[in-house]
């Protein structure tokens, strides 16, 4: 052991507006590569250093030509950095889990393949260097101890030797509280070894020396912090090269006298990580081979496969205990066996928390098992596993999301087995890329491919352009098959190619003799653009991603382009409008238009910003001729899909009528998945969802639907909603005591009726005025909603509740010959919410039909 040296992997600027690593690294490779004094020369000869001074390439180059142009343009104002990569700005390091960027995948490959010991992350954020990875807690509960105890000893030497030094302002803990595994640096932490991150103090990505003075909050004396930083400074990059290089030095030195212990821990920390079948449990996740959505299973099965998790196969049907189907309420619910640790993770209801029975189950031959006896149980284990975050934890303020359970997040069916006799099923390892099998099965001229929510369906609508493809609107059954709302019939494609296209996308295909005796509508492929806003790009670049993953194409569009184009329709019969940041007022006004002009543009200037989207002057936002163009599109029959703050601006003027957003009060959900249920199954946007599919929440948003104009003061009547407070449950009317009681013709002052396709309300001043009452096909469709409040939470963190349970979730908004979606939650985040996808693109698809199933009170 004496003889063999640990890996130690620094990388930087992951985040392009963090602008101190680069220089730091390189000049800290040169010092190692050629100082010969005694303290640089132990570390050289007892740890290998591997340095990735640039994570972000491409933002890097973007963010030096904004501070070149800023040099040029002393005096103007100069935009912020809009692009950092080709998807995500800051949110690139929060993709440890599901692995969609290349960056990550390419840390991930680094570390693992040289077996390093450590990955230290450099960001600047903190004054003067905040070592955060000790934190403030609660700490990921599917870590080894060992680890949390290692980042202590790491972070304390670093305090304790900086401050011997005379560097003020070096502290640990703060309120970083290292629970969700989707940083860079957790990739470490999840694969046997040490995860660590500073925050420096710099200067907004400028290279300036600049003046600074810290807030009181930050240069207070705690207990943390005895040493705190200076409270006026003059900061310059050196003088954060010089604590991120100090930093370094002290913790390599620190790892080079103390490598012994650190490697004896990395052995031991892998040696439990195989032995967790046994002893900590669970033995295995499988995911069986009858998986209703064989392409959301393969795409979890490759997440698992980017994170070096090994994968078998099983080869014969096996029985081992499972909990009881009880226990298993969603379209992705992991079923957890008895005996499990239930106090580290815990279910999504009390109910379900409670029932331990078991059942004896059988597993067809092909299911997947991932076993928990292989180095990197750990990230199988955390992210497919329940999180619950208590509503009393000390830590009111979670860093990021609180809750992420994949096969929620991707509607698979995965089970969660204690039983050890897993471990004996045979087996073979699955070496080659996990892809979902499919082709045509049968002969005849129609080939029916059911609606079960597989996001290849949508790219096979826009692979066979030429194809007839029709959309059931019901139910039925052919060939001894049943195929359910929203299947495919496909016809004149050549039967090769067809089976070619089905085999690649892994869709099944049934061959009919004839089509099935029930009605149909045509599925085109929409044309489509996502919109976004000059105020920020970064949650809309999921959005993207996942477009060009799945080969669905798309333009680009900014919402002044929507206020150059009248006559949108003429290019577009979809609209995406993703979460865009800022308010509804500052998606219409834009920035504020005094000063400069602020150019976002490929010149000779800035040669290395965005192609794909460009602007002479960011600051100009949607406002009211892009209004009313969006508006004149969406009348004459385009379809406007929005999510989360875009749904909110559609609803507060005007786009969207008898829909109102609720905001539930601070801290009730902090980035959960929340459980949804199907109200209206024959809408297309529904066809292949499963009833209990969980859906990202950032904060708890919902609807309040209304069949009156405005949307606002109706009560969301039989779900859940609002009324006046008073005796009864949230469905009775409040009745004023010391009179009699009325009988049901009088009962009711103003008569309130609601229709479950519906969901909104008519009272009974809309009947006698009608003024402002919806026409009937005209009022919102709620297609999901959100679940009881004893069911709601799948998985993170939920206080309370009430004002989320049983709203609407999802709503198609008629609007004249159009329609605009609303979306409470956002169905296309961070690549870990596959199962919600189709919602999108079944809005897409049934663009010109989505009034199908639509049932008409006639009142």
């Amino acid at each position: 052991m004496s003889d063999v040296a640990p890996v130690y992997y620094v990388t930087g600027t992951i985040h392009s507006t963090e602008s101190g690593a680069p220089t730091a690294l390189m000049e800290l490779a040169y010092r190692l590569a050629v100082d010969e004094s005694p303290y640089v020369k132990n570390i050289r000869d007892h740890v290998v250093t591997l340095i990735t001074p640039i994570v972000e390439v491409d933002g890097r180059d973007r963010m030096v030509d904004l501070f070149r142009w800023h040099m040029a343009h002393p005096n103007d104002t100069w935009p912020n950095l809009l692009y950092w990569g080709h998807y995500v700005a800051h949110d690139n390091n929060r993709d440890a889990m599901a692995m969609t960027l290349k960056l990550s995948q390419n840390v991930m490959n680094t570390f693992v393949g040289w077996k390093a010991q450590v990955l230290h992350d450099l960001h600047e954020s903190g004054s003067f260097l905040y070592d955060n990875t000790v934190g403030d807690g609660p700490y990921n509960a599917w870590l080894d101890p060992l680890l949390t105890n290692e980042w202590q000893m790491l972070g304390w030497n670093n305090v304790q030797e900086m401050t011997r030094l005379g560097m003020p302002g070096v502290y640990t803990h703060g309120n970083f509280d290292t629970w969700s595994p989707g940083y860079l640096m957790f990739m470490a932490a999840t694969h046997n070894g040490i995860s660590r991150l500073y925050e420096t103090f710099g200067n907004g990505g400028t290279a300036e020396t600049v003046e600074r003075t810290l807030s009181p909050d930050e240069t207070a004396r705690t207990w943390f912090r005895q040493n705190p930083p200076l409270p006026h400074v003059m900061w310059s990059l050196r003088n954060n090269n010089n604590y991120e290089q100090t930093g370094l030095l002290v913790s390599l030195s620190y790892f080079a006298n103390n490598r012994q212990q650190f490697l004896q821990n990395f052995w031991e920390k892998s040696k439990r990580s195989i032995a967790k079948a046994r002893t900590e449990g669970p033995a295995a996740y499988v995911l069986p081979a009858d998986e209703r959505r064989p392409g959301a299973q393969a795409e979890l099965l490759r997440v698992m496969q980017k994170q070096h998790v090994e994968i078998t196969r099983a080869t014969a049907p096996f029985t081992v205990a499972v909990p009881t189907r009880r226990a298993a309420r969603g379209a992705g619910s992991v079923e957890r066996g008895a005996g499990s640790d239930s106090g580290r993770s815990a279910l999504s209801a009390p109910r379900s928390a409670l029932a331990r029975s078991t059942e004896t189950r059988e597993f067809p031959a092909g299911s997947y098992i991932i076993r928990m006896d292989q180095p990197y149980s750990r990230i199988a284990d955390a992210l497919l596993d329940y999180q619950y975050w208590s509503p009393n934890d000390p830590q009111k303020t979670p860093y990021d999301d609180t809750g992420w359970t994949f096969p929620e997040g991707f509607a698979v069916a995965t089970v969660r087995v204690t039983d050890p006799r897993v471990l004996d099923v045979p087996a073979t390892p699955v070496t080659d890329t996990v892809r979902a099998t499919g082709g045509v099965t049968g002969a005849g001229p129609v080939v029916a491919i059911d609606a079960n929510g597989d996001v290849a369906l949508a790219t096979l609508r826009y692979k066979l352009k030429g194809a007839d493809i029709q959309a059931a609107e019901e139910p039925f059954e052919s060939g001894g098959k049943r195929f359910a709302r929203g299947a495919f019939l496909v016809r004149n494609v050549a039967g090769a190619d067809l089976d070619r296209a089905l085999q690649t996308l892994g869709l099944r295909g049934t061959a009919l003799a004839s089509a099935p005796d029930v009605k149909t509508h045509a599925v085109r492929a929409a044309r489509v653009a996502i919109l976004h806003t000059w105020i920020s790009t970064q949650t809309e670049g999921w959005w993207r991603q996942a477009f060009d993953a799945h080969e669905i194409p798309y333009d680009y569009i900014s919402t002044q382009e929507i206020a150059k184009t009248p006559n949108l329709a003429a290019k577009y019969d979809v609209i995406l409008f993703p979460p865009a940041g800022g308010s509804g007022q500052q998606i219409i006004d834009g920035l504020p238009m005094w000063r400069n002009p602020m150019p976002w543009k490929v010149t000779p200037e800035t040669p290395n910003l965005t192609a794909f989207a460009q602007t002479d002057d960011i600051r100009p936002g949607l406002g009211w001729q892009g209004m009313a163009n969006l508006q004149t599109f969406v009348q004459n029959g385009g379809v406007l899909v929005t999510s989360v703050n875009t749904a909110d601006f559609a609803t507060q003027y005007g786009l969207a009528q008898g829909v109102t957003m609720n905001h539930p009060r601070r801290g009730t959900v902090t980035g959960s998945l929340l459980r949804t249920r199907l109200v209206d199954d024959a809408s297309p946007i529904t066809y292949g969802v499963a009833d209990g599919l969980a859906v990202y929440s950032d904060a708890g948003e919902s609807f309040t639907v209304s069949n009156g104009r405005g949307g606002r003061g109706g009560r969301f009547a039989g779900l859940g909603g609002q009324r006046e407070t008073g005796r009864g449950t949230a469905d009775d009317p409040d009745v004023p005591q010391g009179r009699p009681t009325l009988d049901a013709r009088n009962a009711a002052p103003t008569p309130e009726r609601t229709e479950p396709w519906q969901g909104g309300t008519v009272t009974g001043d809309m009947l006698r005025n009608p003024t402002y009452l919806i026409p009937p096909d005209q009022r919102p469709r709620v297609a999901l909603r959100f679940s009881e409040q004893r069911d709601l939470l799948a998985s993170g963190l939920l206080d309370g509740g009430s004002d989320i349970a049983q709203r609407p979730a999802v709503v198609d908004v008629p609007v004249r010959k159009g329609h605009v979606v609303l979306f409470a939650n956002n169905p296309v985040y961070r690549g870990e919410t596959i199962g919600s996808y189709p919602l999108v693109l079944n809005a897409m698809l049934h663009w010109d039909n989505l009034n199908a199933g639509r049932k008409l009170d006639p009142r």
